[in-house]
């Protein structure tokens, strides 16, 4: 008598994949979703975040970008419309890259599996879930020039696919996300958008599936909204030519590494043994779940509901079982392509379309693309669209849907993917760059511009709040200019609600080891510091100058040259009285001893010093930079 296992039977397998694992995984994905929204509103990071917040709330006020982005333009009407909430703000944010991340996703598996829409909604939401990694890096949770490059990729590969699709709404629809995504690079990263065009461009010749009218129409889409953007931001194309060359000029001048010459290279992916090993490990497991015959599907079901069970755990619980690193969410997609393609019995290689391996090595590069053109090491910035690697292998395994196959082969993917976003998200809050460890402990409750809170470690909390409160009983008001030369307090300026003059954050030299931006060396960035930091004061108005207080931090590690940014604006040491002083706070990562800030009252009266600003102006020959003319 043949033996009779009900777990054998696929109608019963077909039960307890709808009735445990599906709605498991879903739970799975809430939680993660919530996780990642409940601490948004935790930390604060002064230097990074500083410059966002600054560029976003008051963008019109600075003639130049440095980078070149105009993400404050775009997310300077959302900031209102939030009432300049930062955590409503950051809200938002993770919201919206997991919707689009879930759309996208939700997009691929119906182009190209055969899956229920039901299925598709629940697997396509846990493979998205590693659109949440673009914030290991905890700052990235308000909105940057980092996120809206990211959001608007993902905008253009939806476009792109619902193009592909039967329908002439759709198709436009398609072509038009195209075109405001192409913008949405443009005004996060004009390299992006550049690459991201061609991109696309091949996408459409190899497959051959439309005419180039309709990627014209995307063109022009997007090249009507940047002639709309120009003439609302500086009256016109010229002047948004001319903003984006001099932005450009300016970074040259810092040194920061943006430079054409340094924009394409081929970087070093950083992988210890440990983590080539987990790589490994967790691809074959991955395979071999795919390969599992029915008899061993009951095993293969307690190790999935085992997964996710674990995965819910580190994210209510702050383990950190396995220790996964950015490169292996690089390694991991690219040795299961590697496995699945030398495996003989699902044939993987051979049954390709044309859509399927197109998708795939576009889904392969994208975060190139979407690292193209910053400065730190290119696989650590592309790891924040770590999402697209994890689509390139949906694409590629696509052929084991012709065999049936759909839902148990994109089931252990989405666990897959759940792990891995729970891991790296974790070990970001367990670590958070430049705060203090483990966000979780922080309790001191911080009321921020705009009435909304964060919640900050004691440290962070004491020096804002006494900053405060210094300021103002000196009678520094709202709105105030401040030049700050500590070199990285840009986060400060915005707490007190001041204008910071020159640029959103005028970044002092440093001299660290970039480990945190992937690179294998120690570094020098920004050796021009202190010369942009007088070009930039240069461009504003010597009547904000001559009323502007002075932020110094003499004995802190990026501290600006006070002598020469005053001298550019016919300003002295003596023209200033020290107002009020505070000590930095403290973290586990750059800055382990505090060091002394002090704010600088000016005490000129302000037609005086008007006048020597503008008498040095004009001794400053136009044709020439100030950091040159000073020279001897």
């Amino acid at each position: 008598m043949p033996r009779n296992n009900r777990f054998t039977d696929g109608r019963t397998l077909s039960v307890l994949l709808d009735r445990t694992l599906l709605p498991l995984s879903a739970v799975t994905t809430a939680i993660l979703f919530a996780w990642l929204l409940y601490y948004s509103s935790y930390g604060f990071r002064l230097s990074g975040e500083g410059f966002f917040l600054n560029s976003i709330a008051n963008p019109l006020a600075y003639a130049i970008n440095s980078p070149p982005t105009l993400f404050g333009f775009v997310y300077h009407w959302p900031y209102q419309w939030a009432g300049r909430d930062i955590a409503v703000l950051r809200v938002a944010n993770v919201t919206l890259t997991m919707a689009l991340g879930w759309i996208l996703s939700f997009l691929v598996i119906g182009r190209l599996w055969t899956v229920g829409w039901p299925h598709a909604a629940v697997l396509s939401a846990g493979i998205a879930c590693p659109a949440l990694v673009a914030f290991h890096l905890w700052m990235m949770l308000t909105p940057n020039y980092y996120t809206l490059t990211f959001h608007s990729l993902l905008i253009v590969m939806i476009g792109v696919l619902l193009a592909d699709r039967p329908g002439r709404i759709r198709q436009v629809l398609g072509w038009i996300l195209v075109g405001v995504g192409g913008w949405g690079c443009f005004m996060a990263r004009p390299p992006t958008a550049a690459a991201i065009a061609l991109l696309v461009m091949l996408y459409v010749v190899v497959l051959r599936r439309t005419s180039l009218l309709p990627m014209l129409g995307a063109a022009l889409v997007a090249l009507a909204l940047v002639i709309v953007t120009a003439y609302l931001i500086d009256g016109g194309v010229t002047g948004l030519v001319t903003r984006m060359i001099n932005s450009a000029e300016m970074e040259i001048l810092l040194g920061a590494g943006h430079e054409l010459s340094f924009m394409f290279r081929i970087d070093r992916l950083e992988i210890s043994r440990t983590q080539l090993a987990i790589a490994l490990l967790i691809a074959v497991t991955f395979l071999l779940s795919i390969l599992m015959r029915s008899t061993h599907q009951l095993l293969l079901s307690l190790a999935l509901a085992a997964t996710l069970i674990v995965t819910i755990a580190i994210a209510l619980l702050g383990t950190d079982p396995i220790s996964i690193k950015l490169s292996t969410l690089f390694l991991v997609p690219t040795f299961i392509c590697l496995g699945a393609m030398f495996n003989r019995k699902v044939l993987v290689l051979r049954n390709q379309t044309p859509t399927s391996i197109s998708l795939a090595l576009a889904f392969l590069v994208l975060p190139h693309v979407f690292a193209l053109g910053s400065a730190g090491n290119y696989w650590f910035i592309g790891s924040m669209a770590a999402l697209f690697w994890m689509l390139a292998v949906v694409a590629f395994l696509s052929p084991l849907a012709q065999q049936g196959r759909s839902v148990a082969t994109l089931l252990p993917l989405t666990v897959l993917a759940q792990l891995l976003t729970a891991t790296v998200i974790n070990a970001a809050m367990l670590k958070p760059w430049g705060e203090v460890k483990d966000l979780r402990a922080y309790t001191a409750v911080t009321p921020l511009p705009g009435g909304g809170k964060l919640m900050l470690p004691q440290s962070l909390h004491d020096y804002l709040v006494t900053a405060r409160a210094q300021a103002r009983s000196v009678g520094l008001e709202i709105g105030t200019p401040v030049i700050d030369l500590s070199g990285r307090s840009p986060g400060l300026l915005y707490v007190l609600e001041t204008r910071a003059l020159g640029l959103p954050w005028l970044i002092g030299p440093h001299d660290t080891n970039a480990a945190h931006f992937g690179q294998p060396r120690p570094i020098v960035p920004s050796p021009g510091s202190n010369a942009v930091a007088v070009e930039a004061l240069g461009l504003e108005n010597c009547a904000d100058l001559a009323k502007a207080w002075v932020l110094i931090e003499p004995e802190g590690p990026h501290h600006l040259d006070q002598a020469s940014a005053m001298a550019s604006f016919g300003a002295r040491q003596a023209d200033y009285v020290t107002a009020a002083a505070f000590e930095t706070p403290i973290n586990d990562g750059d800055y382990p001893n505090p060091y002394r800030q002090f704010l600088l009252k000016p005490v000129r009266p302000v037609a005086l010093a008007e006048q020597s600003c503008r008498e040095t102006r004009r001794q400053w020959p136009a044709s020439v930079k100030w950091s040159e003319w000073r020279k001897p």
